[in-house]
């Protein structure tokens, strides 16, 4: 999820303030004509509690806690839609040295408003919006789920009425709360902008005066934060500009949730910035409007099919690339990762020729996206209170070596006094052999760990790359 750069909070800020004090001086209460038990009536067949027990993993540190947030109903299949901001793999924490931050739900109960539990499997986040899923498992019965509308159009000045989850300590759980529609963004993308909600209600159902579903309070995404897709993007903090996600957005989402452990986006595999004004008028293009390939990753779709540095595309499959300002760069972002994995875009390519410009067409192939530190595949070793993971893309970047030249599992989280931790091993370290084994994968170094438990283990000797280093390390199991 991402937030707005600190450098804006100044003018949100004031454009907040004004529309609050237009909040504090309308005349016209509308507002008050919102029918909330009606709409607490209404909702109470979707809407539900969740108590997630989530695990929170930087190196050696491991820490617990209770998350309780409110969840939608959004399939007779009971799948949830909730805000999943604290288990969002798009986190700030980038890995560095093989450390990620790892957020991992543990437990997910539920509970209707009519006192009735469920437990429920997480199923994944949306990297673009924040939004969490969960999918109840062993009900014997279908559910009642919210049915959004698609209105013609959003009006500045209207108001939207949500849910509030209260505290556990006291009763009833929910509480209503009202906002009024401030702005209709156009830009980076048509957005209902809205004053009057807390981001404590991100997620939450939005109703309109009618008591329709609209869509879920979400946040607008900041631009600026998306000029690599090789690396991804660091949040700020800043006041946030939240929202409706509107129903026509959630559809996909609903039909296909994201799954954690599976990238369903595509990438090219390029570093990019937009082609301006100014930069159109150097490179003599004719027209503002398009992505400038500033890096190809080597064995991306880019570089497969042809893409270099200096590149500027102007279409993809024949839809114009209108990215003039850097704040548009995550359209051209989000019409890269909504492209089939597997499918052929074409590409229109202006190449630098002297003091000319090569108009090509370039075909590339759509790849996944690398995944993310934070969703490789684990594994716990008890015995020497360690865990790893399988390598990812970033830990390449990190590293400063080339992809797929190194090979291993890398050592994310210890138990401080563990076997592994006075051994030597650290946070960070690439295992690539254990006694006599390789260990490509957390595949190989499960099967290897468990031929040594079915033996007698006494000293283990690892062979572990740290920086560039390859180093032997002697695990005493006894």
């Amino acid at each position: 999820m991402n937030n707005i750069h600190i450098k804006h909070s100044r003018i949100v800020g004031a454009v907040l303030a004004v529309a609050v004090v237009m909040l504090a001086s309308v005349p016209n209460l509308k507002a008050q004509s919102f029918d909330f038990e009606r709409l607490q009536k209404q909702s109470a067949t979707y809407t539900v509690i969740l108590d997630i027990k989530v695990e929170y993993t930087f190196g050696s540190d491991v820490n617990e806690r209770e998350e309780r947030v409110l969840g939608t109903i959004v399939r007779d299949d009971g799948l949830i839609v909730f805000d999943g901001g604290f288990l969002s793999e798009a986190n700030p924490f980038m890995p560095t040295g093989g450390l990620t931050f790892r957020s991992t739900p543990r437990r997910i109960k539920v509970t209707t408003l009519d006192h009735k539990e469920y437990s429920a499997e997480y199923v994944g986040v949306d990297s673009y919006t924040g939004f969490g899923f969960t999918q109840i498992t062993g009900a014997d019965r279908k559910f009642t789920p919210v049915k959004f509308v698609k209105p013609t159009r959003f009006e500045v000045g209207s108001w939207v009425a949500s849910l509030v989850l209260l505290p556990e300590f006291v009763d009833p759980p929910l509480g209503s709360d009202i906002a009024m529609i401030s702005a209709i963004i156009a830009t980076p993308e048509k957005f209902p902008l809205t004053v009057g909600f807390s981001p404590l209600e991100f997620g939450a159902v939005l109703y309109d005066g009618r008591l329709n579903p609209v869509g879920l309070l979400g946040q607008l995404e900041d631009p600026t934060g998306h000029s690599s897709e090789m690396m991804g993007e660091y949040q700020q903090m800043s006041i946030p500009m939240l929202g409706i996600i509107t129903a026509d957005r959630l559809e996909s989402l609903i039909a296909s949730p994201p799954r954690h452990g599976q990238v369903a986006r595509s990438w090219l595999g390029i570093t990019m910035q937009a082609l301006t004004t100014d930069i159109a008028e150097f490179l003599k293009t004719g027209t503002p409007g398009g992505i400038i390939v500033n890096e190809v990753v080597p064995g991306s779709p880019a570089d497969a099919g042809g893409l270099q540095v200096g590149d500027i595309i102007r279409s993809v499959d024949g839809q114009p690339v209108e990215v003039d300002r850097e704040d548009k760069l995550s359209a051209f972002q989000r019409q890269v990762a909504g492209l089939v994995v597997g499918s052929k875009a074409s590409l229109q390519v202006l190449r630098p020729a002297g003091e000319a410009l090569d108009t090509l067409r370039l075909e590339v192939t759509m790849a996944a996206a690398p995944m993310a530190a934070s969703d490789a595949a684990d594994y716990e070793y008890k015995p020497y209170e360690l865990t790893v993971r399988n390598l990812v893309f970033s830990d390449f970047v990190d590293f400063n070596v080339e992809q797929n030249s190194l090979h291993g599992v890398v050592v994310t989280a210890m138990q401080p006094g563990g076997l592994a931790d006075i051994s030597g091993l650290a946070p960070g370290d690439v295992i690539q052999r254990v006694n006599d084994k390789t260990v490509g994968s957390v595949e190989e170094f499960t099967r290897v760990m468990a031929e040594l438990d079915s033996g007698h283990r006494g000293e283990v000797i690892l062979l572990v790359w740290r920086f560039g280093q390859t180093i032997f390390v002697n695990v005493r199991a006894e």
